[in-house]
This record gives C-alpha cells, sequence and structure tokens, in this order.
C-alpha cells in the first residue's frame, strides 16, 4: 500500500535522453525500490518537445508506505552520498522540481470518492500541478462539486505537498478507450470556475499536461 509519492518533473538534454533513459530504467529504478518504504515507479512524459532546445517534459513518479519515507532520508540528504554514475545522470535534467505529496481521495470514472492508494501506472494521464493563492478550501469545494461530475472516461487523484512550489496535485487518468476532453478551471464553463481561474497558478505554466507512460 502506498499513501505518498515523491513526484519530479524535469526535461532532458537532447544529447544525453537516451543514455538517461536506459540508466533510469536499469539502474536508477531498481536503486530506489531497493529502498525501505518505497512502493513502486512509473515513468511518464510528453507526447513532443516542449521547445526546440529541450526535450519531452518527463515525470517520473515514486510510490511510499507514507511521505515519511522520503524524509528519512530526505532528497537533499541522498543527494551528497549518490555515486558517480548517479550524479552525472542526474546533470541531464534540466529545469527540475520536485515535490512529495500525499493522497487525499481518489475517484473512479463514476464519480464515486475513495482512497485509493494503488500505484500511478495508467497508459496516460493528464497533470495537474497548482497553488490556490490562499483560497484552498473554495479550491477544494469547486475540485468536487463542479469538476468532479463534469468527468467522463476518466479517474482522479487528488494529493497534497508537504514540499514543492505548489500545494496541489491531481492526477486524471483515462479509464475509456475513448480520449476524454478534459478542462479545468476553464473561465467560459461559468462563474465558480471563473472565480477559481482567477486564483489558480500552475508552475508548469498550464492547467493539464498530457503525458504517456514509459515502459520500466
Amino acid at each position: 500500500m502506498s499513501s505518498a509519492i515523491w513526484l519530479i518533473s524535469y526535461h532532458l538534454k537532447r544529447e544525453r535522453e537516451d543514455q538517461y533513459l536506459e540508466w533510469f530504467r536499469d539502474v536508477h529504478v531498481p536503486e530506489k525500490l531497493a529502498r525501505p518504504g518505497y512502493t513502486w515507479a512509473s515513468h511518464y512524459r510528453t507526447a513532443s518537445p516542449e521547445t526546440a532546445d529541450n526535450s519531452a517534459l518527463y515525470l517520473a513518479l515514486f510510490g511510499g508506505e507514507t511521505s515519511a519515507v522520503f524524509y528519512n532520508p530526505s532528497p537533499a540528504q541522498i543527494a551528497p552520498k549518490q555515486p558517480p554514475e548517479t550524479s552525472t545522470m542526474m546533470a541531464c535534467r534540466l529545469e527540475s522540481r520536485a515535490m512529495i505529496l500525499s493522497s487525499e481521495w481518489a475517484t473512479t470514472d463514476r464519480h464515486e470518492i475513495g482512497g485509493d492508494c494503488s500505484p500511478v501506472d495508467a497508459e496516460s494521464i493528464n497533470l495537474t500541478l497548482c497553488d490556490a493563492s490562499g483560497n484552498d478550501m473554495d479550491f477544494s469545494a469547486w475540485l468536487v462539486q463542479e469538476h468532479l461530475p463534469s468527468l467522463a472516461g476518466c479517474s482522479m487523484r487528488k494529493f497534497l505537498a508537504s514540499s514543492g512550489d505548489a500545494r496541489h496535485a491531481i492526477i486524471h487518468a483515462r479509464t475509456a478507450d475513448t480520449t476524454p476532453t478534459l478542462a479545468f478551471a476553464d473561465a467560459a464553463a461559468g462563474e465558480w470556475s471563473a472565480q477559481v481561474a482567477g486564483y489558480l497558478n500552475y508552475p508548469l505554466d498550464r492547467p493539464l499536461i498530457s503525458m504517456d507512460r514509459i515502459s520500466l
């Protein structure tokens, strides 16, 4: 069972992309999963490069029994003790950001709310990282009362961050054969959505990021 996630998003140096991906799959993931309390790993990327100079946006997810797993030792304490190969591969990451998340609630495609602690391993996801500028109660109410009923063909998992540059993380996962049409805090969708859109900030510059799973 896993109630926490260590999330890392980044781009890669194009000339080292293939080498990094091989290392991540064959070396990094087994090393992480050998640590006590680490339970699963997933790797995602956007379908196309983000800029002419950078690779696609990548998303590494590591599941933990609780968020305490990721604080003992913390990422900052792990870094100085990394082997040289790991340090070299980590240097391939560009614009890297990390968040430690705790699961808050989850839904099925029938909008039934529960406490899903299973791995994030859907073939396709849509990621939202956001900060509500102190309007967390209003945002959470909007999420449950207005956004959730609008979903079709996908499930949703909601997380709170204990570290990182966003307070909220939402992962939509496709559950139907067709790709669902998603909107998030669309100002044109109604008065409440417009209000929410006015105070949300997105560290990755947009509300929904579509990503596909990379086999590990």
